[in-house]
């Protein structure tokens, strides 16, 4: 492939005694050291005796050298690479020398963010601080050494006009980084798209240091998705994340003309580009497909919808070459990082489609139940324990922290995920996150879904954790119920899922989170009554936990009918005087007594009381806790002696059977203090 031309501007004509190649963009038209500029043409001439063109002044490059038409500037990174490479003095490397100081920039993130169109931004704007810019496209191996070759033809046609038929490419590195060690100019080298740099054992491993010129002249810029690029040079680096919601916003716009913009419009549009993760290709492939969908034009609320329903095929939308200056859609180019990972580490591999089963955000190592001292795996008492997620990551290799970090560091080499600054959890970006997700077949996403639910389950049944990790731990527990609920079938859901769901959602319950406790109870009732029909134990008992969290929440009419049903079924299938039967008396007698129906709450606890009293005894700690309910019912009716007087008797019960430390004992404690006006 040729460098691009501008068919307006026909090949320049040079004398016997000058040689023409054809360069790249400029966007300048003048003669300076030899070299005419003009239009999109470089044209070199020399004299036929010299050994190398020693000012070259202009470009090389394959591509359009400015960013795309819709570009929206980003001032904060753009002056991060301008600060590091003209404010910062000296050399990069030790003994470097030079007004300039050799340096290598890395700007780096994950595919799609915009890396390419801030640098060609960068160049844009601080073009007139470089003597030559020289631009590489770095995707392979072959493509470097193709544009190193035709660097070397553009510093040395007199080697060609004597004869030279063939260039190797290391002649050309050895040529090229000469020709720089001799220049007293600044010159800036970009190698774009410098991805295939941490496996050695990759065919495309791209060995960038030897093709980088040692001359403290040069700037060079390596634009990829790979952290590695930051370790190369002791400058910071330029991490390229999400865009700000107004630089989104501006984005999609630019992107979606003739769209018009409006409050309205504008409110819609800004909850589009946070569905999408600020990610500036995604943002732009969904800009450019509002503007050729006109029914989106008219009314941009259609989209959310439609991406929310297709959103893998609309992420998997290839760019425009001529509109997006990009040849990968977004997934294309997450699935090649993926592919390289899965080169260098199954188990990194595993992760991320795992992590793809947890929420994006604060992953935390102690999630995993990772300990620094040296232990074994203790046994889960999850249901489904040979489906174990460690085996999952690591198959055949006991699970170790030390491993697991080994993970994770590959992961962010990558940009898929990133440390947070706590420097104690990662995060995703929550595109990549629903792409692990959308990339598997639905019988692909059985097993780490599961894997995960485990992980969950040990984790909110670990006696350990203190309130804040319970809390931390709720999100993850939601983010796998979704997946969990979209991936498993009816039959699996009865072998696998219910019952530690159940425990999750009574999890949820004890820490306060209603919310959450009601979506997951709400959905093991609705598989019960599918799986076994509505008047199944199992049904009622989750109708039971249903109706008491619905109370919780103060929709006391709702829980009421719910356990109205509850008991009058398990009267009918278990008798009156069956315990499950008197529980759920006891359970609609405490919602009545919240509505404020007190009689008739109180009559159904004098009821649950003599029934306790006889089946489990006076003692029993479920004959205590009806006295304790019956007595807060009395008082609610003013009945304040009896209420006392009860709440005295239960007291001494409790001191005698749980002690004085316990909860309930401190709880009857708080309760009578009350009643008694205290």
């Amino acid at each position: 492939m040729d460098p691009i031309r501008t068919p307006m501007t026909p090949p320049v004509r040079v004398t016997d005694a000058a040689i023409h190649l054809e360069g790249s963009q400029f966007s300048e038209a003048r003669v300076s050291g030899g070299v005419l500029v003009q239009g999109n043409v470089v044209g070199l001439t020399i004299n036929s005796n010299a050994a190398s063109q020693a000012d070259h002044v202009g470009c090389y490059s394959r591509v359009f050298l400015h960013p795309v038409k819709t570009f929206v500037r980003r001032p904060e990174l753009c002056e991060q690479i301008r600060r590091q490479l003209h404010d910062r003095p000296g050399s990069d490397t030790a003994g470097g020398s030079g007004e300039y100081g050799k340096k290598v920039l890395a700007v780096w993130g994950l595919g799609g963010t915009g890396k390419t169109q801030l640098v060609l931004d960068y160049l844009q704007r601080y073009r007139n601080e470089y003597k030559a810019a020289f631009w590489i496209e770095a995707e392979r191996k072959a493509s470097v050494e193709r544009d190193l070759i035709n660097i070397y033809k553009l510093l040395f046609p007199a080697r060609l006009s004597a004869g030279q038929e063939t260039v190797k490419i290391d002649d050309a590195v050895v040529a090229v980084k000469n020709w720089f060690s001799n220049g007293q100019d600044r010159w800036l080298m970009v190698f774009d798209g410098a991805d295939s740099i941490d496996n050695e054992n990759d065919a495309e491993f791209l060995d960038l240091a030897y093709y980088m010129p040692e001359s403290p002249a040069v700037h060079v810029i390596v634009t990829t998705r790979s952290r590695t690029a930051k370790d190369m040079t002791m400058l910071e680096g330029v991490n390229v994340g999400e865009m700000d919601e107004q630089q989104a916003v501006d984005l999609f716009y630019e992107s979606s003309r003739p769209m018009k913009r409006d409050n309205k419009t504008e409110e819609e549009v800004g909850c589009i580009v946070k569905e999408l993760g600020y990610l500036a290709l995604a943002i732009n492939l969904a800009g450019t497909y509002v503007s050729r969908t006109p029914r989106l034009l008219f009314d941009i609320r259609g989209y959310l919808p439609e991406y929310r329903r297709r959103r893998q095929e609309l992420l998997g939308r290839k760019p425009e070459k001529l509109v997006h200056q990009y040849g990968k859609s977004v997934l294309t180019t997450w699935e090649t990082s993926y592919q390289a990972i899965k080169q260098q580490s199954a188990g990194a591999a595993k992760l991320l489609t795992f992590l793809a089963f947890l929420n994006f955000d604060d992953i935390y190592l102690e999630l995993f139940g990772m300990s620094i001292e040296p232990q074994g795996a203790e046994p889960s008492d999850h249901p489904n324990e040979h489906l174990s997620w460690r085996t999952m990551l690591s198959p055949g290799t006991d699970m170790d922290i030390y491993e697991l970090e080994k993970y994770f560091d590959v992961l962010q080499l990558y940009s898929f995920v990133q440390r947070k600054s706590d420097q104690r959890s990662y995060s995703m970006h929550k595109l990549v996150h629903a792409w692990g997700y959308d990339r598997l077949q639905s019988e692909e996403q059985r097993d780490p879904s599961l894997g995960a639910l485990q992980l969950v389950y040990e984790a909110a049944t670990d006696p350990k954790a203190g309130p804040y990790g319970k809390l931390r731990l709720l999100p993850h527990i939601m983010a796998n119920f979704d997946a969990v609920a979209k991936s498993m079938s009816r039959l699996e859901m009865i072998e696998h899922v219910l019952v530690p769901l159940e425990v999750l959602g009574r999890f949820a319950h004890d820490i306060g989170r209603l919310p959450e406790a009601y979506l997951m109870k709400a959905f093991v009732v609705e598989e019960h009554c599918a799986l076994h029909g509505d008047e199944h134990l199992e049904t009622l008992r989750a109708m039971d936990t249903l109706a008491n969290t619905l109370a919780d929440q103060g929709k006391n009419s709702e829980a009421a009918a719910i356990m109205t049903e509850v008991l009058e079924k398990r009267r009918r299938i278990l008798g009156e005087e069956h315990l499950n039967t008197i529980a759920a008396m006891h359970h609609l007698a405490v919602i009545l007594d919240k509505q404020g129906k007190h009689n008739k709450a109180a009559a159904m606890q004098i009821e649950v009381l003599e029934k306790r009293r006889r089946i489990l005894g006076e003692e029993h700690l479920g004959t205590i806790t009806a006295r304790h309910v019956l007595a807060n019912t009395l008082y609610m009716q003013g009945k304040r002696n009896e209420a006392s007087a009860i709440i005295t008797e239960v007291l001494e019960k409790r001191r005698r059977v749980l002690g004085e430390e316990h909860l309930s004992t401190i709880a009857t404690i708080y309760n009578l203090a009350n009643v008694l006006g205290c």
